[in-house]
């Protein structure tokens, strides 16, 4: 070759680059089957995160209860509710309870007894119930000490679950009223 001539042109090749057809579908099938695995695995969080909400929301009425009772001096109650303005005789937890001024100390609300707070029905399939001692309410007598209607000291249980899951929550009153939350395994949520 020549120094005055010019080398001649490389053929150029052009590459591109991707993935074919069948690359594409095997990555695609590879991501549902990993999103089939991963989607109820996130759904039960989520119903877990659910529950645990409502049980320190369950909690948190406890506490204001307990806590109004001391301020106002006087007895305060939390109880089923069955609407917005009364309490539910059937101790229907899972429709919501009420927190109330219990003048009349009683452990029902009356008309003229003011409601504290009010919380709605709980999601469907939500399950909460109390044991014999907490099934109709919970008071707080001015000391801010549990007590029933009699004034006797009152502590118990109220349980909360959700079919399908294998854990729930158990609110605890002691015996002298102070709310605690628990994680318990639950065998069967009936």
């Amino acid at each position: 070759m020549n120094a005055s001539q010019p080398a001649p042109a490389r053929s150029r090749q052009t590459e591109v680059s991707g993935f074919s057809l069948v690359e594409t579908l095997v990555v695609l099938a590879l991501l549902v089957a990993l999103l089939a695995q991963a989607v109820p695995a996130v759904t039960s969080l989520r119903s877990r995160h659910e529950l645990q909400a409502v049980a320190e929301d369950l909690w948190n009425s406890l506490m204001l209860a307990r806590g109004q009772a001391l301020e106002r001096q006087q007895r305060v109650a939390v109880c089923p509710a069955e609407s917005r303005q009364a309490c539910d005789p059937q101790s229907r937890w899972s429709k919501g309870w009420l927190v109330f001024a219990d003048i009349t100390p009683d452990g029902v609300r009356e008309p003229d007894e003011p409601v504290l707070q009010h919380r709605q029905a709980l999601q469907r399939g939500t399950l909460l119930s109390g044991n014999s001692t907490v099934s109709l309410g919970i008071g707080y007598a001015a000391d801010g000490k549990s007590a029933g209607p009699s004034g006797a000291f009152q502590s118990g249980t109220l349980t909360l679950c959700r079919p399908g899951l294998k854990e729930g929550w158990k609110i605890v009153i002691n015996s002298v009223g102070r709310p605690r939350l628990q994680r318990v395994d639950i065998q069967e949520c009936a």
